[in-house]
């Protein structure tokens, strides 16, 4: 059976080194590239060099999905070595504009989804300044070097056929590849170790965000269906039992969706009040991703009609049914 060799990379995010993933026969394939900077790329090339390899052996470059810790250095792959660059048709947009979208999805965080947080000034001016670091962290993949393949492709990796699979939640474009024959899955930040963060993007109307997380536990139902034996996650070390570790990020989903519930009936009403009463003296990076997952036990709770939401002064409040 063919595995890939996981390449770790380091980023200067809270989440970490970041993984890439090595096919050498029956050519050598990179899944995932990390972020874009030079100690990324020394670490890649160390790698490729560990198997006798630089860019320019590489057959393909193959994106799981447009964060810029597994895109980064897609670009760069390309004009060193002429890389064939693949991707879902879900993931491409993202790729060819994100310097577009980013910019948008910054004046959104500024303008009108981090004060309709009521959050304080310090964690907001430690968000923006986040998007400032992104900003310097990426670069549009040209449209005519990017070959896409359907959201539920067929491809191959490592000599056997792989399926794409659009996960949503973690992010709106999230893919993974699973190969039923020898139980193999791709995860990217699908599934890992840590519970992956439902991250608030840009919304289509501009104003109102997407319920991440009642999205990501949808996608987590699909992915505990597969019959798996070795997960490949976006971070953090190969793992097995899929199942195991899905039934405890669902347990605890929903155990903090109830101290939510609860923190909401004491007498939280704002992201920002909620957010500090879950993630109280942690870094302000970890409250960062906080924000995310404490809207995301929101979002649940207002999909089971648990609470209600109203917007006062710009600022949105929550009420617990019943309260």
């Amino acid at each position: 059976m063919t595995h890939p060799l996981r390449i770790e990379l380091p980023t200067e995010y809270e989440a970490g080194p970041v993984n890439a993933y090595l096919f050498m026969e029956p050519e050598p394939v990179l899944v995932d590239t990390g972020v874009k900077s030079e100690a990324s790329w020394r670490a890649l090339l160390a790698a490729l060099a560990e198997h006798g390899l630089t860019p320019g052996d590489l057959s393909r470059v193959v994106l799981t999905h447009g964060h810029v810790d597994h895109f980064g250095q897609a670009n760069r792959l390309w004009q060193e070595g002429g890389v064939r660059l693949e991707t879902a048709v879900v993931v491409a947009h993202r790729l060819t504009n994100f310097t577009d979208y980013w910019q948008k999805r910054t004046a959104f965080y500024k303008n009108i989804f981090l004060p309709q947080t009521a959050l304080p000034p310090q964690m907001y001016q430690f968000m923006l300044a986040y998007f400032e670091i992104v900003a310097n962290n990426y670069e549009d993949v040209p449209t005519q070097i990017l070959h896409t393949y359907a959201d539920d492709a067929v491809i191959e990796l490592g000599g056997l056929p792989w399926q794409v699979m659009h996960t949503p939640g973690h992010c709106s474009h999230q893919t993974i590849f699973y190969q039923p024959e020898t139980r193999q899955l791709f995860s990217s930040d699908m599934l890992l170790q840590r519970t992956p963060t439902p991250v608030v993007e840009l919304p289509a109307n501009g104003r109102t965000r997407e319920p991440s997380l009642p999205i990501f536990m949808r996608s987590l139902d699909v992915v505990e269906s597969l019959e798996v034996d070795v997960v490949y996650p976006g971070h953090g070390e190969i793992f097995h039992d899929h199942r195991g570790l899905v039934r405890r990020q669902r347990e605890r989903i929903l155990r903090r969706t109830q101290e939510t519930y609860a923190c909401i009936q004491g007498g939280c009403h704002t992201a920002a009040e909620i957010t500090a009463h879950l993630y109280a003296d942690r870094p302000l990076a970890i409250q960062f991703a906080g924000l995310w997952m404490a809207l995301g036990y929101v979002d649940l709770l207002l999909e089971n009609g648990r609470i209600t939401a109203r917007e006062e002064n710009g600022i949105i409040l929550y009420e617990a049914n019943g309260s």
